[in-house]
């Protein structure tokens, strides 16, 4: 039986997959996931900096190591957004390569889109589904009924890009809710065609993050399918946008999103007011998980760093 490791790299955070291969199919094994405000490491002309890398060398490494000590057999390196915005990428690369061993992919847009639809292709037996996944600094959104890499849609804004824009302090007011949701409205307008459909899946960590305050606060148990009604949403994003009620349900949930949390939701309220969806599921598979699949189809091509029997690091 194989283990495999995927390691990603954005521009908000590094986060690490590790799953085994069990009769074809991968069973997730182990997930972990690093903040790390890159934004605050990139200089004026967009390029990371000499601090910027050696943070991501020093929390590749780490997570390198944490693959070894599960017995990955192979480590893939993938970047979603990481590469794609910053001017220096391929010095970067070299970097990460010559410290770590580990060679990346940096993904489109589209690419990244894609491998979170494969993901979660088996939704696509719901009624006119569609999947979200709002990032730190894309949003991808996927039709069901529309399985091509080409049909894909990854706009370029996130989490992380609209609390830079548009929130001065931890916690958006109600004025810069206002502001937000009309962004985001104005992007979906001017980009992805509206049409009326009646089921969302979520993926990514920030999704995730916005359930476990959910299931928090309306007390849903433990291994329950993971659902979530678009009125009880707009009442706990009520709740978030309370002074005295938010703190509570955030640090107590998702800590390492506080900052994030709250334009998360905004932002998912005004994508499901566009498309009049009612029902939501929140799914546990994104991007790393597509990437292996399809790993595992042969359908992209990627070195891995192989872990040797001896423990040692060492390259196809």
């Amino acid at each position: 039986m194989k283990k495999y490791a995927v390691i990603d790299f954005s521009r908000t955070s590094l986060s690490l997959l590790v799953a085994n291969e069990e009769m074809s199919r991968l069973e997730i094994v182990f997930k972990t996931y690093r903040p790390i405000l890159i934004g605050d490491l990139v200089n004026r002309k967009e390029k990371l900096t000499e601090k910027g890398m050696n943070k991501i060398i020093t929390e590749a490494q780490e997570l390198i190591e944490s693959a070894r000590n599960l017995d990955a057999d192979e480590i893939y390196g993938i970047s979603t957004t990481l590469l794609r915005n910053i001017q220096n990428s391929e010095e970067v690369t070299r970097a990460i390569k010559e410290k770590t061993g580990l060679d990346i992919r940096s993904l489109s847009g589209k690419e990244e889109a894609y491998a979170a639809w494969y993901a979660n292709e088996n939704y696509k037996v719901l009624k006119k589904a569609v999947l979200f996944d709002i990032g730190g600094t894309s949003t991808e959104i996927c039709d069901f009924s529309r399985p091509y890499e080409s049909d894909m849609i990854s706009l370029d804004f996130g989490t992380s890009t609209i609390r830079n824009a548009f929130v001065k302090d931890v916690y958006p007011t109600k004025e810069e809710e206002e502001e937000i949701k009309a962004y985001v409205k104005g992007i979906l307008k001017e980009h992805v065609e509206k049409r009326e459909m009646e089921n969302a899946i979520l993926s990514g960590s920030n999704m995730n993050a916005l359930y476990k305050i959910y299931q928090d606060y309306y007390d849903v148990p433990q291994g329950h399918e993971r659902l979530m009604q678009y009125k009880k949403l707009k009442k706990l994003i009520k709740v978030l946008m309370n002074d005295k009620k938010r703190n509570t349900l955030i640090i107590k949930n998702v800590p390492e999103k506080t900052h994030l949390i709250v334009p998360s939701a905004i932002c998912l309220k005004v994508m499901l007011k566009y498309f009049n969806i009612g029902n939501i599921t929140v799914s546990s598979y994104g991007v790393k998980e597509g990437f292996l699949k399809l790993i595992k189809k042969g359908a992209v091509n990627a070195q891995p760093l192989i872990i040797t029997k001896r423990g040692k690091n060492d390259t196809e």
